[in-house]
């Protein structure tokens, strides 16, 4: 057992200041061309992280809560109690993250802080340590308010294609990364974000992208319930927006094999995200534009809509699919008219209209 702690009690070494050949030469054998490679070289002149005595920094090596700690604390330069004996070697600098509120005994909810901190994890610490409101007593945050506000500072970029991988390990690499920004918000500076990414994380929080996609917030809360027709019940969990003019928008992956009569390459588009749930079994089938539709909108068949397009008369229980609608922009009226269309954007059953977008 002591051999163990004073192998992790080294390893924590190496991870502050104590690698004088990493110190005097950034130079790591592992670290050339790597994507974090700038932000690698800044931290260890920042003094917070070195490297390891063979030469090597281990980017893709995966960071402890407790490391992670470790790593925040000494960039912002906290002031650490007195280390005592016989305690473990991060217990200063949590007492440290602790008395300065950005992080909480509660944080962690299984595992101890030796567990490979998770991307969630390192964003609500992260936060704190960047938001002096966030650090005063009692302040709470879900976890879904917690990815959004990471990415919207752009203290998180997204993973591929603007993943948000809340429950994924954080790397050495990404950790050091993440610092940095920390240390350019703490200056005041503004950093880059993830379009993708924050769309992708305004949909887990709210339902919908709106907000940054288009710039308007929404008028409907999701999920909302409705009555598709007497026999089957409608679940909206998300509306998606996006624009054919963004070819990097990963909800281009709905439109796979899709049907239509006129341009897909050139229109706006919602895809909602719905459950539909019948009872029993009834002697009719029912197409689902016929009860849900928006008005001037094309609606669109994919092979992420054709599931739910129509509601067979043999279905019991609870089916998910998307129903999607598409505005060209190749108008007669003009681009201007299509603006103030999408603008006034609502779904309709039957009769009853249901705005998309705040009037502002």
């Amino acid at each position: 057992m002591k051999k163990v702690v004073l192998i992790t009690t080294m390893m924590s070494l190496l991870m502050t200041g104590c690698n004088q050949y990493a110190s005097a030469n950034v130079a790591f054998n592992d670290t050339k061309d790597h994507w974090a490679e700038a932000a690698i070289n800044a931290a260890v002149k920042n003094g917070y992280v070195d490297g390891y005595e063979d030469g090597s920094f281990k980017p893709e090596q995966n960071v402890s809560r407790a490391e992670f700690i470790k790593l925040v604390v000494s960039a912002v330069k906290l002031s650490l109690p007195e280390a005592k004996d016989g305690e473990d070697w991060y217990t200063p600098y949590v007492t440290a993250a602790k008395e300065k509120n950005i992080y909480h005994t509660e944080d962690f909810t299984s595992g101890d802080l030796n567990t490979p901190i998770s991307r969630l994890e390192m964003s609500l610490i992260s936060l704190r340590a960047t938001r002096e409101d966030m650090q005063q007593e009692g302040v709470l945050m879900d976890n879904d308010s917690v990815m959004f506000n990471a990415t919207k500072t752009g203290l998180i970029q997204g993973l591929s294609r603007g993943e948000l991988g809340p429950d994924k390990p954080t790397t050495r690499a990404q950790s050091v990364t993440i610092i940095e920004r920390i240390l350019k918000l703490n200056k005041g500076d503004t950093l880059p974000v993830d379009k993708i990414a924050l769309g992708n994380a305004e949909i887990a929080l709210r339902g919908t992208n709106f907000e940054t996609a288009y710039g308007l917030r929404q008028a409907v809360t999701l999920p909302i319930e409705h009555d598709l027709n007497k026999d089957i019940k409608m679940k909206i969990k998300e509306i998606i927006f996006f624009d054919s003019s963004d070819k990097e928008s990963p909800y281009w992956d709905l439109l796979a094999n899709s049907e239509r009569q006129d341009n897909l390459d050139n229109s706006y588009y919602f895809a909602y995200k719905i459950e539909f749930t019948t009872e029993s079994e009834r002697d009719y089938n029912l197409r689902v534009k016929d009860n849900f539709k928006m008005v001037g909108w094309f609606s669109v068949t994919s092979d992420s809509s054709r599931r739910v397009s129509v509601i067979g008369s043999n279905l019991v229980g609870s089916r998910e699919g998307y129903v999607i609608f598409a505005l060209t922009k190749d108008s007669t009226e003009g681009a201007a008219y299509q603006r103030e269309a999408l603008r006034n954007s609502a779904y309709y059953l039957g009769q009853k209209r249901f705005p998309l977008f705040i009037k502002e």
